[in-house]
């Protein structure tokens, strides 16, 4: 082979394998920002539940692009009130599902979310888990 042709094919393997490492890093970056949510850096789990919060019926809002739901509190004593509902294999929410509580079940919170509104507020709400009495 003259030497023309093999710096012919150097060349382009050069620019093939720039084009393939390129790609590469844009995969693994991509893959880094979709593996860890950006609300994983804000939920905050406790060890145990730590209080039970006596609602019976909740609202759901907004439902995260993890599986996780906002829902809004529809009980009179706690109007207004959000919490989220974490992502569950079992279950799958839906914008405006209605939960309604068990009479032989409670609602606990077991940890913490933090997230901007669309007011550009930053909010902190409970994470709840409905669980046995």
């Amino acid at each position: 082979m003259n030497s023309r042709k093999k710096s012919i094919l150097i060349y382009l393997g050069g620019i093939i394998t720039g084009i393939i490492l390129t790609f590469a890093f844009f995969f693994f970056v991509a893959l880094g920002n979709t593996n860890g949510t950006s609300s994983d850096n804000n939920i905050v789990m406790f060890e145990k539940p730590q209080q039970e919060i006596n609602v019976h019926s909740f609202e759901i809002m907004q439902v995260l692009p993890d599986g996780s739901a906002l829902a809004t509190v529809e009980d009179i004593s706690n109007i207004g009130m959000i919490v989220l509902f974490l992502a569950d294999k079992e279950i799958s929410y839906y914008d405006n599902q209605k939960i309604d509580v068990p009479s032989d079940k409670r609602v606990m919170q077991v940890g913490t979310y933090k997230y901007i509104s669309r007011s550009e507020m930053e909010k902190t709400v409970p994470i709840v888990e409905i669980m046995d009495k």
